[in-house]
């Protein structure tokens, strides 16, 4: 009868102990112990996968008494060329050692002279086109940027739908000019409004056929983790330069991938600057909702990477 006894109290302990030691994980997926909503904000910002970043305390993220995950093996690998440059995501555009590039739609004012004064601006990105719509400024400005010595870049921003109709509409803007840097702006590549990733690899397939040349991508943050899983072994966005859209200062998240760095980062624009003198940079002539981007380098290194190789 003791021995019983003792039985059930040890099961009893047993049962305590477990308890405890998972309710203790504030990560636990089972909501039958503990629910989301019991979660402080800071716990659940931990328990996503996609937030945040992991300190560097020497622990193996991997509990050791985990069987250890099966390898899937990629069909198709591609080597990483070299390790992100974490320095250039901490607010490079305070150095003096980098360079400044807007870009600007029609809807942006410019005032060229007042630009002139502020010499880490090298170049000017401009909207050449929307969907199958032509920017209105486009032709005029790029006379002037060129007069006035900037590098000029042209990018399309891609709508759903007559892929091949908005190539050959981009490509009679650009008119196969080496010197003007050719850009695919992918926005939110989910929605039905903008250009899918299906669509995008069209574009660049058609681009390169018609030309031979590679244009820029832009994308997002979320956009580039999409690329990096929908384009990794596609020949052209691995050649491809990303330009990169994050308004912050200080990024700690970078989706290395199929582009280990940026070419270009856009840092600000009117949706982290609300008026002019707050924004993270302030280009002289322009205003508050001018886009700024920032190149890792000096003007020298931007001009000879400014191409569509």
């Amino acid at each position: 009868m003791k021995e019983k006894y003792n039985l059930k109290v040890l099961l009893i302990l047993m049962s305590l102990v477990t308890f405890s030691c998972v309710q203790d994980d504030p990560c636990s997926k089972s909501d039958t112990i503990v629910s989301s909503d019991a979660l402080s904000a800071e716990d659940a910002a931990k328990c996503d996968d996609g937030g945040g970043d992991n300190p560097d305390d020497g622990t193996d993220p991997l509990d050791p008494i985990d069987p250890a995950p099966i390898p899937i093996p990629d069909p198709t690998p591609i080597p990483v060329p070299s390790e992100t440059d974490l320095n250039s995501l901490n607010k490079p555009w305070s150095r003096e050692d980098t360079t400044i590039v807007i870009d600007a739609y029609q809807g942006n004012s410019i005032d060229w002279d007042k630009m002139a004064t502020d010499t880490k601006v090298a170049g000017v990105i401009h909207r050449s086109s929307i969907g199958m719509r032509v920017d209105t400024k486009y032709k005029s400005r790029k006379k002037i940027a060129l007069d006035r010595g900037y590098l000029w870049g042209a990018y399309h921003l891609g709508r759903r739908g007559d892929t091949i109709k908005q190539a050959d509409l981009f490509l009679s803007l650009v008119q196969d000019e080496p010197d003007t840097l050719m850009i695919l702006d992918l926005e939110d590549t989910n929605s039905g409004n903008f250009m899918s990733i299906t669509e995008a690899i069209t574009f660049m397939d058609y681009i390169y056929e018609k030309t031979g040349k590679i244009p820029t991508v832009y994308a997002n943050h979320s956009t580039t983790k999409i690329l990096n899983e929908r384009v990794k072994s596609h020949p052209l966005f691995q050649q491809s330069k990303l330009w990169y859209a994050r308004f912050k200062s200080k990024v700690t998240d970078y989706p290395s991938g199929v582009w280990p760095n940026y070419f270009l980062w856009q840092f600000s624009s009117e949706i982290n600057c609300s008026k002019t003198g707050s924004c993270l940079y302030n280009v002289p002539g322009t205003r508050f909702d001018m886009d700024v981007n920032i190149f890792n380098g000096p003007q020298s290194d931007l001009r000879l990477k400014w191409n569509n190789d």
